[in-house]
């Protein structure tokens, strides 16, 4: 599969970094162990079964990111979610020269 990325161009997808955005959202929350890196491995495939089940045929950096936030919030990991949302929008910010003068914090609360 191959993936489009934020300035157009087309990359071969590779998981492995959608482990590794999701193990440092991960880290500034939790201290993270073996457990940890299983669930979040199981985060990752998941997030890959959807992409590939979706049958787009180049998704884009966004589509992936949503199916990023959605597996997990899906699995319970709110916490590591809010962070992982907040990173990629602070990022957004600094790509568009705003990084200096807005800094992103999410909180979510769950409704009844």
């Amino acid at each position: 599969m191959q993936i489009i990325k934020r300035n157009g161009q087309v990359a071969d997808f590779d998981p492995e970094k959608i482990y590794q955005a999701i193990i440092k959202a991960a880290q500034t929350v939790y201290v993270i162990d073996d457990t940890w890196r299983q669930n979040l491995t199981q985060v990752t495939k998941k997030v890959t079964i959807d992409l590939e089940d979706a049958q787009v045929e180049r998704p884009t950096i966004s589509m992936i990111q949503s199916c990023v936030e959605n597996r997990l919030m899906d699995a319970g990991y709110i916490n590591i979610a809010e962070h992982y949302i907040a990173y990629r929008l602070q990022r957004d910010l600094e790509r568009n020269g705003y990084g200096d003068s807005i800094v992103v914090h999410l909180r979510f609360e769950q409704t009844k």
